[in-house]
């Protein structure tokens, strides 16, 4: 056991992380790879992270961009639009970035790239089309992303009680 967390210890310290800031999701994957791979390089270990990393960004888009049609019937990806980015600069770190306007994610962990990929679609719903995006239906707001129980929300900051969560961010949840 103290083999797998060693080199655990080490593969985060190589993606510029340390065991404390990463989430149990991120933790159980790095176990998986373990488990699948042994004790790989950390230049192998960077290359699956950001392979996931970037994965994972265009899943949670696919999700918030089909949420943002849905409600208003404004399309946010195509060949009119460039502002999702996909960086692999080793001056700036270890393993690849994904940049969402002025957001920009590079861990593996769902809720974290999901906060940052919806955050980053609002903003460019708001500065390209010049709309509210999501609203909250009872009170006419627009809605801000937080977590709750490390799942991103979007919450409403209308009404007596001083604000609501809405609904997930994730329909799934």
């Amino acid at each position: 056991m103290s083999n797998f967390l060693d080199w655990r210890n080490r593969m985060l310290r190589s993606v510029w992380r340390q065991e404390e800031s990463n989430s149990e999701e991120v933790l159980a994957w790095a176990a998986e790879v373990y488990g699948e791979f042994g004790g790989i390089s950390a230049d192998e270990f960077c290359e699956l992270w950001t392979e996931r990393t970037f994965s994972m960004s265009r899943a949670a888009f696919e999700m918030i961009q089909k949420s943002v049609f849905d409600e208003t019937g404004k399309r946010v990806a195509g060949d009119d639009f460039c502002y999702v980015n996909y960086l692999r600069d080793p001056e700036f770190g270890p393993v690849g970035v994904v940049r969402f306007k002025s957001g920009e994610v590079s861990a593996p962990d769902w809720a974290e790239v999901l906060g940052v990929v919806a955050e980053g679609v609002q903003e460019f719903v708001m500065d390209y089309y010049s709309t509210v995006w999501p609203v909250c239906r009872r009170h006419t707001f627009g809605l801000h992303l937080d977590y709750v129980h490390d799942v991103p929300v979007w919450r409403c900051r209308g009404g007596a009680e001083g604000g609501h969560v809405v609904r997930a961010v994730d329909p799934s949840k």
